[in-house]
């Protein structure tokens, strides 16, 4: 739109020969208010989970009929250049929307900031170019201040986009004598805006193209030289900012071509941005100007924290237990657990994994919360974005200051690819990047599960004392791959349960187990969500896990720290990805207090958020920093990458060796450690052995399962109304992981539109090889164990190939009923559309068919619940 503006309407003449009257210039004017009070109402509901939806929405909307008033205004409807170029932009941003996955979503919006920012340049140098020789001083001015704050957010947004794709290094680049290229770039961008502003140096053609030329390239090197020295830590800062820079640019430029409409708007984009940068700094007590000089982002050498001493009470010598088997038993024990996603779970893709662990502890019934940190991630809310993704409720998701307190009340607190942001280190390592900026307290909780991919300090460079060996009983530290470790901490708490019956040795016990074993045992549970639960895209396994912690009457809440992720609310947006519910997601003041009652909190790739030595760790840089009180709770499970300190480069003392009775660290991807939880969690419990004759059509259907080797799952539009595809995927992966072979049956005609069912099944990215034709799959259901049939009815109703007279007969049809075994999840008897009874829903067949009815989504989970009972 500036370009639009800028082209046209900076010529005085214009409104005259294209006859606009005064009656349209006062409709503009009005339209240009409703549509600015649009976007103010936009960005208003997007300040709340719950709404953020509608507001992106009616942002998008108005800006699309501020485009419309524009082409009218200036009556430039038939200009093709414009409208080739609208479409070109549409179609990029349809390519976008498509390609671009969620963890990169970070340096998409850093991109777009560049490009508003060059937008606005543009339209300052498009001004200066056509400028009439009586042009006034103001509009010279704020021209050449549009290519300076435009061209700078260009540059500095690239850079920062370079950093987050990791095209330019992530830590901070100090040039030699960087202050005075900062001070000597900016002084010469602001003599060249002021030379723009005399009408006698732009007299001279050649004169003014010179100074248009070096303001942009001056004003943009300024950007590169601040924006490169910022590291990583600090990036989601600097993003905000650059967005309120954008926003700033656009407004001068609606200035410098006397638009109402885009200085209104522009001004609203940059206050907003503005307002965000500083809660952001608030959070991470920074100071924004330090970020912009680089002095929270020194390089150094990795500092420890100060281990504070403290008096124990004799007690007997804890069983020093492999970590896996520590988070079985834990999980399995613990009321509480608090999650604590990050940056690895993002990187790993284990959103997904962290729903399933957080769905088996709440079947389980403990209480599963999220604690986000604001700056978790690499963008605002970034946490909260990856676990909406799986579904995960908002109100499991809860802020730093809300959910802080609660570690003391937490059983296990799981890390999941989260460093700095639980790094103890914060509060006590003065001099180093991170002192001072509040953190997640997950070493209050009773059991600090780190699901780290490695033990390597994070951005900030501060060794994390949860790291630490000798903490086995307070800490199960599971290094690798979030999404594995995840896996494997659910795969001890399932297992736990057998183990149980037994009493356990050192080498019988994991870091699995322990967290199973707490999660099985706990009532309340807080999760803890940091960046390595974005790194490892775990949000929906950590929705998966909250869902059967709930199920089994276990409460769950989320304790996010305010810099959790890599920008504001970064834990919250993943969260919301997966739909948990808002309300359960809880600010680290509100939260930190119910740590202590309790009974697991699980850490989700936090670190320096959750690192007491943020209390004790003097002159290190999270000293000082609030941080979530995890260790107060009676378990704490750490799902992170490794036992690396985070980014305060501070260690962890949740991560130190001899704590395995209180924390269970679980290394690796953050979504591989959160299913092996959620696998050790189903393992705690014992299933009652089934009756013969006495079994519900669940208990048979789970039995068929478990003794099957081949699996085809028929999905059908009853999956599509009853939104079960991620459930769908939840059943195949616990299948697969049991070494079964599963694969999807799909009949041309399911659903309501050509490739309805690869669709639904893509969203949740179940591979596109296991997506089979019925011309090349039916011979295979002979020699198939069961069938799943998912809300489809006339594409496998037999009736076709025998009821002539009927719309169906003669109609190719999958031949589910030719498999050993057929489960039907449908949502009641009644014919399909062709009117037509199925024989698959005749009485007397349970010894070949089980008719589960009712919602897809519930007769599935019922159906999962048999399955793990067997």
């Amino acid at each position: 739109m500036a370009l639009i503006l800028s082209r046209l309407s900076v010529l005085p003449a214009l409104l005259v020969a294209a006859g606009a009257t005064s009656t349209e210039t006062l409709i503009y004017y009005i339209a240009a208010g409703v549509l600015t009070l649009a976007v103010l109402v936009g960005i208003s509901l997007m300040s709340r989970v719950e709404t953020s939806v509608k507001g992106n929405a009616l942002g998008a909307f108005s800006m699309l009929l501020a485009i419309i008033l524009t082409l009218w205004y200036f009556k430039i409807f038939s200009v093709v250049e414009l409208w080739i170029a609208m479409l070109a932009a549409l179609l990029i941003g349809i390519w976008a929307t498509m390609k671009v996955k969620m963890i990169q979503m970070p340096q998409m919006v850093g991109l777009l900031n560049g490009f508003g920012g060059g937008a606005s340049m543009l339209a300052g140098i498009l001004t200066l170019i056509h400028a009439a020789p009586n042009e006034t001083t103001f509009s010279l001015l704020t021209a050449g201040l549009a290519i300076f704050v435009g061209s700078l957010t260009l540059t500095g947004s690239l850079v920062a986009a370079g950093k987050l794709h990791n095209v330019l290094p992530q830590k901070p680049i100090v040039l030699k004598g960087h202050p005075v290229w900062t001070g000597m770039t900016l002084v010469l961008s602001l003599v060249t805006v002021i030379l723009l502003a005399l009408p006698s140096l732009l007299a001279v053609t050649a004169l003014k193209a010179i100074l248009i030329i070096l303001s942009a390239v001056v004003s943009g090197a300024f950007g590169v030289i601040f924006a490169i020295r910022v590291g990583g830590a600090d990036m989601p800062i600097t993003i905000s900012l650059l967005n309120s820079l954008s926003g700033v640019a656009g407004s001068i430029a609606g200035m410098a071509i006397s638009d109402p409409l885009l200085v209104a708007v522009g001004g609203v984009v940059g206050a907003s941005g503005l307002l965000l940068t500083q809660i952001m700094c608030r959070a991470m007590n920074r100071k924004l100007l330090d970020i912009l000089l680089g002095k929270t982002s020194a390089a150094g050498k990795p500092q420890a924290a100060k281990p504070k001493e403290a008096v124990k009470e004799e007690a007997a010598e804890p069983l020093s237990l492999p970590s896996d088997q520590s988070c079985g038993l834990w999980l399995k024990a613990a009321e509480r657990v608090i999650i604590v996603p990050g940056y690895g779970m993002a990187l790993s893709q284990a959103q997904s994994t962290v729903k399933q662990l957080m769905t088996e502890l709440e079947a389980a019934g403990k209480e599963v919360k999220f604690a986000i940190h604001p700056v978790a991630g690499r963008m605002p809310g970034h946490m909260n974005v990856l676990l909406a993704e799986v579904d995960i409720p908002y109100d499991k998701l809860y802020e730093m200051q809300d959910i802080n307190d609660e570690f003391r009340d937490t059983d296990v607190a799981i890390v999941i690819g989260a460093n700095d942001v639980v790094n103890p280190a914060a509060n006590t390592a003065e001099g180093t990047p991170i002192y001072g900026m509040p953190i997640l307290d997950v070493e209050d909780a009773k059991n600090v599960i780190m699901c780290n991919f490695d033990t390597r300090p994070g951005y900030a460079g501060v060794d994390n004392p949860l790291y630490d060996g000798g903490r086995q009983d307070h800490v199960a530290l599971m290094l690798g791959d979030a999404k594995e470790t995840l896996n494997a901490i659910m795969k001890a708490y399932r297992e736990e349960g057998a183990v149980s019956a037994a009493p356990l040795t050192e080498e019988a016990m994991t870091p699995e187990l322990r967290a199973g074993t707490w999660l099985r045992e706990a009532g309340r549970v807080i999760m803890v969500p940091g960046y390595g639960m974005a790194l490892s895209q775990a949000q929906s396994v950590v929705k998966q896990l909250m869902s059967e912690l709930e199920d089994e009457g276990k409460t769950v809440d989320f304790a996010i720290h305010p810099v959790a992720g890599r920008m504001p609310g970064h834990m919250n947006v993943l969260l919301a990805e997966v739909d948990i519910p808002y309300d359960k997601l809880r600010e680290m003041e509100d939260i930190n207090p119910e740590f202590k009652n309790t009974d697991v909190v699980i850490v989700i790739g936090a670190n320096d958020v959750v690192n007491p030595a943020a209390n004790t760790a003097v002159d290190t840089p999270i000293y000082g920093m609030p941080i979530l009180d995890v260790e107060d709770a009676k378990h704490v499970i750490i799902c992170n990458f490794d036992k690396l300190p985070g980014y305060a480069g501070v260690d962890n003392p949740l991560y130190e060796e001899g704590r395995s009775d209180h924390v269970s660290l679980m290394l690796g991807d953050a979504k591989a450690t959160l299913n092996e939880i959620m696998q050790a969690y189903r393992t705690c419990k014992v299933p009652e052995k089934l009756a013969d004759g006495s079994a519900s059509p669940e208990e048979e259907g789970g039995r068929w399962l478990f003794e099957a080797d081949r699996v085809i799952i028929v999905p059908g539009y009853g999956m599509a109304l009853s939104q079960a595809q991620s459930t769908v995927k939840t059943l195949m992966a616990e299948l697969e992981a049991a070494g079964k072979e599963v694969k999807f049956a799909i009949h041309p005609v399911a659903g309501r539109m050509p490739g309805h069912m690869n669709v639904l099944l893509a969203e949740v990215d179940v591979p596109y090889d296991k997506l089979h034709e019925m011309q090349d799959i039916n011979p295979e259901f002979k020699e198939t164990d069961v069938a799943i049939v998912i809300g489809a009815n006339d594409v496998v109703n037999p009736a076709a190939n025998t009821a002539e007279g009927t719309p169906i007969y003669g109609m190719p049809i999958l031949d589910v009923e030719d498999a050993k075994h057929v489960i039907i999840c449908n949502f009641d008897k009644l014919p399909g559309y062709a009117g037509v009874d199925n024989p698959l829903y005749d009485e007397g067949r349970g010894d070949k068919i089980a008719l589960l009815l009712g919602d897809a989504k519930a007769t599935l989970d019922g159906l999962i619940r048999a399955y793990r009972g067997c």
